[in-house]
């Protein structure tokens, strides 16, 4: 498989990171949406424990509620655990369990390392089914708290903190329908979207009209938006409290969604004291009781650290690109150079060739002036990039070779390679192990050069024969600096395990695995 750049990479980890929250914040409104339409308290937190699952990309999701006049908790509702611990498995619910603890504080805990853990011991439950992270968050309860939710993981990769968030969301809103339900069932709230429901969300969250007008702005949307009073913005059309620049999308979404569909959007927009921030929106339908749209409830979420982050690392990315392409731009002015310098060379061998009277001198001259030209259009072979335009390994080879065989030797040499696509950036690699092998094999064989290039998936085979008798015991040791060797261990992308000596045929074979 192909290697990413560097920039690609990171790109590549932007997006899995946003996909993420996206659908984090998408499964806490879908289950905060579910939540106003059921009266099954049971099935609420079953449903609460599969959409923790599913966001957090794990098996294992559970609802702790504590046992009364014991200090234990009770694994009440579940995904993952078998059927004969849902309702029955309890774990400590003291401060040195991390639910226990996280009751104690009303506070997340986070641990990604259990089993090197000295905060916490880990529970008898967890050790059986292998898990290895977990984060606990408290539920709140009408007079204290309800108990602990939990996700848990044996594997894949670690909890992060934005994980935090995605649970205490669905905490948040197991909370409400908590607080919901133990109303009276006789007399229904005329409103199923509370304040005190709406103001336990840490996100800023907003009840329009069907047409688009602020009729509630909850406490933590007042204050992230730097509203002293809902008076301030109660009447206003939503989209009045957007810039320019952003004011047809909010439109466009508030259009869909009095026609009963959902909208999500990410925009700019600044708090009244003119900070700037970005939001995360989810925009959803508020069914009345005969089935159409009766208002339209707006979750934001501050993603303005975020953003902040993401670009600093464009920066970065761009930063490392210029740098890349003043690097480029060296390289070329060297090659350009070396390639003058031995055109300089021809020029100066023909005229000592020209001026000397000896017509064996002058023959000798000339065909080594000839050999410095056939070396300097291998030298540009060897560093061509071929701009952006992957290239066939047989073309560029078949090139390569013909110039080293006029530039290096009478010897014949042949070709025997795959077409497979070769990257511009891996060419001149391949090209100089070639280049090496060729060499070698000029110096320490004899006979006709066979050069073999076979395709296999990530990587090349290169396979070089020659006419000789075989390598020696010592070799690849051979007498001298074995600096081609070791341009060839770095070349190929495979190191020491890049070479191999085939001892087993008549002839001097050596096979190289380089890196595509």
């Amino acid at each position: 498989m192909q290697q990413l750049p560097p920039d690609e990479t990171i790109r590549a980890a932007l997006q899995k990171s946003h996909a993420r929250l996206h659908r984090q914040h998408e499964i806490v409104v879908e289950y905060g949406v579910t939540s106003l339409k059921s009266t099954d308290l049971d099935a609420l937190l079953t449903q609460a424990c599969a959409a923790v699952a599913k966001g957090m990309q794990t098996r294992f999701a559970k609802v702790l509620m504590p046992i009364p006049e014991s200090d234990e908790f009770l694994l009440s509702h579940g995904v993952g655990w078998d059927k004969s611990d849902i309702g029955r498995a309890r774990v400590g619910g003291d401060v040195a369990s991390p639910a226990g603890y996280a009751i104690a504080t009303y506070r997340p805990v986070l641990s990604n390392h259990l089993g090197q853990e000295f905060r916490f011991r880990t529970p008898e439950l967890l050790k059986k089914y292998g898990i290895e992270r977990a984060i606990n968050v408290p539920i709140r309860g009408i007079l204290g708290p309800f108990g602990v939710l939990e996700a848990d993981s044996g594997d894949g990769d670690d909890f992060i903190e934005s994980d935090l968030v995605f649970l205490e969301g669905i905490s948040n809103v197991i909370s409400m329908a908590v607080e919901r339900l133990s109303e009276s069932t006789n007399t229904p709230p005329p409103n199923p979207y509370s304040e005190s429901m709406l103001n336990a969300s840490p996100d800023c969250v907003k009840i329009l009209t069907a047409n688009g007008e602020i009729e509630f702005m909850n406490d933590a949307g007042m204050c992230l938006m730097h509203i002293g009073d809902l008076a301030q913005v109660r009447g206003l059309s939503w989209s009045q409290l957007w810039p320019d620049e952003s004011r047809a999308l909010v439109q466009n979404a508030v259009g869909k969604v009095a026609n009963g569909e959902s909208a999500r959007f990410e925009a700019y927009c600044p708090t009244a004291k003119a900070e700037p921030k970005w939001w995360d929106v989810t925009l959803a339908p508020i069914l009345g009781l005969d089935g159409s749209v009766d208002k339209l409830i707006a979750v934001s979420r501050d993603i303005t650290e975020r953003h902040r982050h993401e670009a600093e690392l464009l920066s970065l990315i761009e930063a490392q690109n210029s740098r890349q392409t003043t690097t480029d731009l060296h390289m070329e002015e060297i090659h350009h150079r070396v390639k003058n310098s031995l055109h300089l060379v021809n020029t100066l061998l023909l005229l000592q060739a020209n001026l000397t009277p000896d017509e064996a001198v002058r023959l000798q001259l000339q065909t080594a002036a000839e050999r410095v030209v056939t070396i300097a259009s291998v030298h540009e072979r060897l560093y061509q990039t071929a701009g952006t335009q992957d290239v066939r390994a047989l073309d560029y080879l078949a090139a390569l070779l013909s110039d080293l065989g006029k530039a290096l030797a009478d010897r014949k040499i042949i070709l025997d390679a795959d077409s497979f696509i070769l990257p511009p950036e891996r060419m001149a690699p391949l090209g100089l192990v070639i280049s090496e092998l060729i060499t070698n094999a000029l110096k320490y064989g004899k006979g006709t050069i066979t050069v073999s290039v076979k395709g296999a998936q990530d990587h090349a085979l290169i396979t070089v024969t020659d006419e000789g008798d075989g390598f020696p015991e010592s070799y690849p040791k051979p007498s001298g600096t074995g600096l081609g060797m070791r341009l060839i261990k770095s070349y190929s992308g495979y190191g020491g395990s890049a070479i191999t000596v085939d001892r087993h045929e008549k002839n001097s074979t050596i096979h190289v695995r380089f890196k595509l």
